[in-house]
């Protein structure tokens, strides 16, 4: 608890307190360091936390309605049995599955007329015959696609009966399971691609404004270093992250391409400003 309340206290003074930069450039360095990894540990849980909130009804939507359709699309009275890589099936071939559900005019013309064939006597070429996504003969599978199609033979597949009972239940489970791998397939990525981005992308900002900071500094002639610009940069970024979360969660973007980098290069002259007055020197101290 007192981590976390150190943490936010350095958070508010780093964007309210130029005076308490002073303070900050008198730790060693891996202080603003670990710093920073919280600062932007915090903003990628909040942002992928809020991702998961307003797009999770939406996708959990869309895969509900596919799976209903799933269910549809497999004949009521079929049993398809396949055993040792040999399929029988309890109707004629070739068996055709229309694709499921319905699409907009530019979607038809995009997606197969039929979900999948089967016709032991099928060859490659019947793929468009059928105009199927998938064409299941004799051997193999053969899956359409750009360029030369799939092949997976039927030998690699399980032994096992299907009828309308058992998918309907497969699609129950996995209904079931999807309530809780959706927020990790929700999360994880969103959470690792901030990581990413706060890190490397928005990180490299870092080393542009600490260059620019210390040429500044300069200037001014108030004595501070690169290593000490690179550390007030990295601190002023704390606005910049927070309007950056608070601004993905409500989905709205700045108009200005560079606002990240100015908004912390004008922090950082504020703070250059106050440090200038009394420049810390590059010593190694013990946390305070």
């Amino acid at each position: 608890m007192k981590k976390i309340k150190a943490f936010f206290y350095v958070a508010y003074k780093s964007i309210f307190s130029p005076k308490y930069y002073n303070e900050i450039l008198k730790t060693p360095f891996e202080f603003s360091l670990k710093y920073y990894v919280v600062l932007v540990l915090i903003a990628a849980f909040i942002t992928s936390v809020g991702t998961y909130f307003i797009e999770a009804p939406k996708i959990r939507g869309t895969f509900q309605n596919a799976l209903s359709e799933a269910e549809k699309v497999y004949p009521d009275d079929l049993v398809f049995t396949i055993k040792a890589g040999e399929w029988e099936i309890n109707k004629p071939e070739p068996l055709v599955i229309p694709f499921p559900g319905t699409y907009e005019t530019e979607d038809k013309e995009k997606l197969p007329e039929n979900l999948v064939v089967l016709d032991k006597n099928g060859t490659v070429e019947d793929l468009e015959k059928y105009n199927t996504a998938i064409l299941v003969n004799q051997k193999n599978m053969l899956v359409k696609k750009a360029g030369e199609p799939g092949v997976y033979p039927l030998k690699d597949l399980p032994d096992a009966t299907l009828d309308k009972g058992k998918v309907i239940g497969a699609i129950g489970d996995i209904r079931k399971v999807s309530g809780w791998i959706l927020p990790l397939i929700l999360i994880i990525p969103v959470f690792a691609g901030l990581m990413v981005y706060y890190s490397i992308f928005r990180g490299a900002y870092l080393l542009v404004i600490g260059g620019l900071l210390f040429m500044l500094g300069k200037a001014l002639k108030n004595g501070v270093s690169y290593k000490n610009a690179f550390r007030v940069a990295l601190h002023t970024m704390t606005l910049p992250v927070l309007i950056d979360t608070v601004f993905s969660l409500i989905n709205l973007q700045l108009p200005l391409t560079y606002w990240f980098l100015a908004v912390n290069l004008v922090m950082g002259v504020f703070v250059l400003r106050e440090v200038g007055k009394n420049p810390a020197k590059d010593v190694v101290q013990e946390n305070p």
